[in-house]
């Protein structure tokens, strides 16, 4: 049997997915879910199979939860339930990924399900999630996101970009400095992080740093004609200036 995880902020959407998919003898419902970290728990407590993962959830978005997943070992397949316009669509069709269009019809349900029976018995799982990297990577330059994860010690916490003073990579870390003091843990690369956040806010301005341009309070010469910023934040952090950057923040900020 092909254990499958729904995920849906809406619940008659949840109850209709349940009701078409336990109609098909190859698969059982494991769980159900309504917001992406609920999702990332799950996924990890439970091991589905296949998700059926709506985009436009509450808290994360489900393009969120499938990088997150991706960067897993093993992640189940991913399903996107969308009720994305014709070009996202098409993007779907590109790169060979199972989607549901909204509102959701008995007949396309059921050929998805079809569709995963036989890719499952084939076990063309590689190909699968190296189509759905793909995917998730053009997605992810559509949109920008209204909430992030990141970790504080052992918790997974939603932060909202406008929260973030700036990130720092580390190694082979990155650390989100908020506002309010905390400093948290994203899970993923510097470049990454800056994809998903919005460029008008967000800019590069070392090989180690990404600011938040509204927590800027001065910019201050340093030495042989390089830059320091002092941020807005209960440290007063001083953020050195690349010189690859600097004509890039001087058109930003008009100095």
């Amino acid at each position: 049997m092909i254990r499958a995880l729904i995920v849906d902020d809406e619940p008659p959407a949840r109850e209709e997915l349940r009701f078409l998919i336990s109609r098909h003898k190859d698969f059982v419902i494991c769980g159900e879910a309504e917001g992406g970290l609920e999702t990332l728990e799950m996924c990890e407590r439970l091991k589905p199979d296949v998700l059926f993962l709506d985009i436009q959830l509450w808290d994360l978005d489900g393009v969120e939860v499938a990088r997150l997943l991706l960067k897993k070992p093993d992640p189940p397949w991913i399903i996107f339930a969308t009720a994305y316009d014709s070009y996202a669509v098409q993007a779907f069709e590109l790169n060979a990924v199972d989607y549901l269009l909204k509102p959701f019809t008995e007949e396309r349900v059921a050929a998805t399900l079809e569709r995963i029976v036989e890719r499952w018995n084939l076990r063309e799982k590689g190909e699968k999630y190296t189509c759905l990297e793909k995917l998730v990577q053009q997605l992810v330059l559509q949109q920008r996101v209204n909430k992030l994860v990141a970790w504080k010690d052992e918790r997974l916490l939603v932060v909202s970009p406008e929260e973030i003073v700036y990130a720092e990579a580390q190694g082979h870390q990155v650390w989100l400095q908020r506002v309010c003091g905390d400093r948290l843990k994203f899970p993923g690369t510097l470049q990454e992080l800056q994809e998903r956040l919005s460029p008008q806010r967000f800019r590069r301005v070392h090989r180690s740093f990404l600011v938040n341009i509204d927590f800027i309070s001065e910019v201050a010469p340093y030495f042989h004609g390089s830059y320091r910023l002092l941020m807005r934040d209960s440290r007063r952090t001083e953020i050195p200036v690349g010189r690859k950057y600097l004509k890039n923040l001087r058109e930003t900020l008009g100095f």
